[in-house]
């Protein structure tokens, strides 16, 4: 089982270094203000134009788009039919 999550993160997780996107670290503290420390996460959607999956109401109204699990799940359900 272990190999199989380790192969799955291998496949489908890309790393991003801090330095792709500190440029942007300004603008994200401005835009998560009741969390700031939650800067990378808003930067790095920032950058690269991606939404944020997050049950954290402080990421809500950040500028970008944000998912929760219930919103993901309705869209399958939705989708799938």
């Amino acid at each position: 089982m272990l190999e199989t999550a380790l192969q799955a993160i291998a496949t489908y997780v890309t790393p991003y270094s801090e330095a792709s996107y500190v440029y942007l670290e300004d603008e994200a503290k401005e835009r998560i203000p009741r969390d700031p420390d939650d800067w990378y996460t808003v930067a790095l959607a920032i950058h690269l134009d991606l939404a944020i999956w997050t049950q954290d109401s402080d990421f809500f109204g950040c500028g970008c788009p944000t998912w929760t699990t219930d919103t993901i799940m309705a869209k399958l359900k939705r989708n799938l039919g």
